[in-house]
């Protein structure tokens, strides 16, 4: 789930891809103009020169401080396969802003848009609540959890409208597209099956000894939700 910050990340980059007053931008924010023939180069530059005040926040741009972020509830998987329900609530997620934008590539005249980005670490606390079998295995419980996350990439394709109003072009949002490649990590759900801590103790021993199936079994959710939620965030 906490690939999710990757959505302030990404209101940054329209941020520079739409007609903003440049008065109303911090000194340290490069302006790129889409007919740039090296715009994908100037928007990755850009970025990662804000990384240092990602942090605090950019109250410029209405975006709050990323460390911690709040995410709050999230619903990972609703009634999927075996019934399984996953919800989290109250997550805080420690080192969004430590981001990189690995590959970006512009194309259709600055209408479409790759990204390749990693996220080296990330640390999420929060409370949970399952109840299903996963990885062939029942699971039910709710309480407080902590997951350790290294490495995870994500893959956006985000294509765009360009529309001419009163002889100004104004960018809309047409497509997005989000794909995630897990990485390695941890998690530690407590009170799973009631607090019967040598059931749960065996029961977080094999989730973390298959982390990667695991992250892949509630991944789809995960990239439908970040594709709801940006395209909402970006449409502003």
């Amino acid at each position: 789930m906490e690939p999710k910050v990757l959505l302030l990340t990404f209101a940054i980059i329209f941020a520079f891809l739409c007609p903003i007053n440049a008065a109303t931008m911090p000194d340290y924010i490069q302006i790129c103009h889409r007919n740039d023939p090296k715009i994908a180069e100037c928007v990755k530059e850009t970025v990662h020169s804000i990384r240092p005040h990602l942090a605090d926040g950019i109250e410029e741009l209405g975006v709050p401080a990323m460390e911690p972020l709040y995410i709050g509830d999230l619903n990972i998987l609703e009634g999927g396969a075996n019934g399984i329900n996953v919800k989290v609530k109250k997550l805080n997620v420690y080192g969004s802003s430590n981001f990189e934008i690995k590959k970006i590539r512009a194309s259709d005249d600055a209408r479409r848009f790759d990204f390749e980005l990693i996220l080296p670490y990330l640390h999420g606390e929060g409370n949970y609540n399952i109840n299903g079998q996963l990885l062939g295995l029942t699971l039910r419980g709710n309480g407080p959890f902590t997951g350790n996350f290294t490495n995870f990439y994500a893959f956006v394709k985000v294509i765009f409208n360009v529309t001419t109003v009163n002889d100004v072009e104004l960018i809309g949002l047409k497509e997005l597209v989000v794909k995630i490649r897990t990485g390695s990590g941890n998690v530690h759900l407590q009170n799973l099956f009631g607090n019967d801590k040598t059931l749960g103790d065996i029961i977080n021993e094999t989730i973390n000894q298959n982390f990667e199936l695991f992250t892949n079994e509630v991944i789809q959710p995960i990239e439908r939700a970040l594709e709801k939620k940006f395209s909402a965030v970006s449409s502003k």
